[in-house]
């Protein structure tokens, strides 16, 4: 092999490495961003509202303790505080898109969806839904909550505390 085409395996072999590495340090920069967010004062624990999106209006509901104890699944605790924040629905799952729990049947494909749609930035969809991002045990937990009528950030942050004391009972 000639002098020129080592040089030029070398040189190939040099872009990919430097290619590589900057797609890395993208990768761990958006995570970086996205755990800076999660620590905002005011924060839910998810991702920061866009200045586009309008916030959660409606009278704050009173907050009241769950009995875990009086619940014999995690699908029975999730019905509970779907009942106290009168939630239509209320499922888990986890960052990557699998059912960890959820109030209605059939929820997989719910779970997968919506997985991505965290993943992706989004906290609200076109049919109500709202997402929040639960840290639990080193991984984040994707909470997708249908409520009949909008919840404030304070309610948010309460579903989340409310969620964690059923994932730590259960999981």
């Amino acid at each position: 092999m000639e002098l020129t085409g080592i040089v030029e395996v070398l040189l190939g072999i040099i872009t990919v490495t430097v290619i590589a590495g900057f797609a890395g340090v993208l990768y761990f920069l958006s995570k970086i961003d996205r755990a800076l967010a999660r620590q905002q004062p005011g924060g839910t624990g998810s991702f920061p509202e866009s200045p586009g999106e309008p916030g959660p209006v409606g009278p704050a509901r009173p907050r009241t303790a769950l009995n875990l104890q009086a619940t014999g699944s995690l699908e029975e605790s999730l019905g509970a505080i779907g009942q106290k924040y009168s939630l239509a629905s209320f499922t888990l799952a986890t960052a990557d898109g699998l059912l960890i729990g959820s109030t209605r049947p059939g929820s997989e494909d719910e779970a997968a969806r919506y997985s991505f749609l965290y993943t992706q930035g989004r906290l609200q969809d076109e049919t109500g839904a709202e997402l929040l991002g639960i840290p639990y045990r080193g991984e984040t937990v994707v909470g997708i909550a249908r409520p009949s009528e909008p919840l404030s950030a304070e309610e948010m942050s309460a579903l989340e505390e409310d969620t964690r004391d059923a994932l730590r009972h259960w999981v």
